[in-house]
């Protein structure tokens, strides 16, 4: 019977190179050999290589290193990388579904718009991890990244996301449990039936997340931060109007709208003028925003999915993370505000 071999065994080792199939292939076909313990083996040890595009379908590359090695669109579904040190690996667009990347080391890895559905992740290393110029460094401020991936049945009990960004991300059936997802960001995120037993949420940021399923209510007592509770109709109105005055007033009579973190779902905003109201990481999915006047709006992290913006003015506004998601812009004003120096950042 086969066993892995230790990590003194011979590797070949490959820096900075731009791999195609046909070396990958010998790659992998090495790697077997190491694994299996059998003549002509190495351990496959790639850094900062580019691994674009290439067909993963299958490989098994258990107890490898990819260390900094870019994934950008790469084919990975049913792909092997148990206990693999793929420390700041970027895998943007690629197809990771049915993978298994258990105990793997992806500290600081991005999986920014990733099909991660039905990926292995039980017990990965997923915590802070930046690479600066040449070389790798922890950065306690960056966790990994999944900015609008999308997560379907995703196992990810057991693993290390402090400080990890879902901004946008599918979470579908996704398991958590027993995670450490301490600091982690779901602006925009889409939360449906996540399983969070026995994770830690102190200071994970849901605002702007929509959640579904069982086990909602118990996130507000773990320390998790979240919208708050839908305005009274009267509150709305109230602060609308103050923000009317503001606007009127040129900021000299009544007050600026902040609706930072709240719950506006489903709202009818038709006309509103909220310009440059605080709607950071706010709940705004399904809203009617038709004709609305959003310029130099801040909306950093907003949950738009499903809104209607058509003719709405987001001239200078801020959607930086937001989630856009089949949301309505048909004849809706993009681009620089005049008279200002901002112009409409848009998500992505």
């Amino acid at each position: 019977m086969s066993k892995t071999p230790d990590a003194s065994s011979v590797a070949r080792i490959f820096n900075k190179v731009r791999v195609d199939q046909r070396l990958l292939d010998w790659v992998h076909e090495h790697h077997q050999k190491y694994l299996m313990t059998r003549p002509g083996g190495y351990r496959a040890v790639l850094r900062q290589c580019d691994l674009g595009g290439l067909d993963f379908r299958g490989m098994d590359f258990t107890d490898s290193e990819l260390l900094v090695c870019r994934f950008v669109g790469a084919n990975l579904r049913g792909a092997t990388f148990r206990r693999a040190n793929l420390w700041g690996a970027s895998f943007e667009n690629a197809d990771l579904s049915g993978a298994d990347l258990e105990r793997a080391d992806l500290r600081g890895a991005k999986f920014e718009s990733a099909n991660l559905t039905n990926t292995l992740l039980t017990g990965a290393d997923l915590r802070e991890g930046m690479v600066i110029a040449e070389g790798a460094v922890i950065d306690h401020d960056h966790g990994s990244n999944f900015r609008s991936a999308v997560l379907r049945g995703t196992n990810m009990s057991e693993s290390k996301l402090k400080a990890a960004d879902f901004s946008g991300a599918l979470l579908d059936g996704t398991v958590f449990a027993g995670a450490d997802l301490r600091s982690a960001c779901f602006h925009g995120a889409e939360l449906i039936n996540a399983d969070l037993n026995g994770a830690r949420l102190a200071n994970a940021d849901l605002r702007g997340a929509l959640l579904k399923g069982e086990g909602v209510d118990a996130l507000y007592s773990r320390g998790a931060t979240l919208n708050t509770p839908q305005l009274s109709a009267t509150a709305l109105v109230t602060r609308l109007e103050e923000h009317a005055r503001w606007v009127a007033s040129g900021g000299r009579a009544g007050r600026r709208a902040d609706f930072t973190g709240c719950d506006l779902s489903a709202r009818d905003l038709t006309g509103a003028n909220l310009a440059a109201a605080k709607l950071g990481y706010t709940m705004l999915a399904g809203t009617k925003l038709r004709g609305a006047m959003l310029a130099a709006a801040k909306l950093t992290g907003a949950n738009l999915r499903a809104a209607d913006l058509c003719a709405a003015d987001l001239r200078g506004a801020d959607l930086a993370n937001a989630n856009l998601k089949q949301a309505k812009l048909d004849n809706a004003k993009i681009g620089p505000l005049p008279g200002t120096s901002l112009t409409t950042h848009m998500p992505g």
